[in-house]
């Protein structure tokens, strides 16, 4: 789907419980995550691939749906299109 991903050095991740909170830095915006997401969002930026984070999470849930890869694909292109992930490689 995607080259690699990365997320910018001005947002930060804070994991709590099962959900995640996402906070830009530059827009003083946060944004909350919940379980499902908050996992995506963990394997996404370790991982920094789509297709490896979708793969890791079919072992997590036992395998996924169409309808969930199209899902994950349209929340990384809302997570890029507010500006917290990037493609290409990270040079911070």
């Amino acid at each position: 789907m995607m080259e690699k991903l990365h997320v910018p050095v001005y947002v930060s991740t804070t994991f709590f419980e099962e959900s995640a909170i996402l906070l830009d830095s530059q827009k003083n915006r946060y944004y909350t995550l919940n379980d499902s997401a908050a996992e995506f969002w963990k394997l996404l930026t370790k991982l920094g691939s789509f297709e490896e984070a979708i793969e890791e999470l079919s072992y997590l849930y036992e395998g996924y749906s169409d309808d969930f890869k199209k899902d994950m694909e349209f929340l990384v292109n809302d997570f890029m299109k507010a500006g917290l992930l990037e493609t290409g490689t990270n040079i911070y």
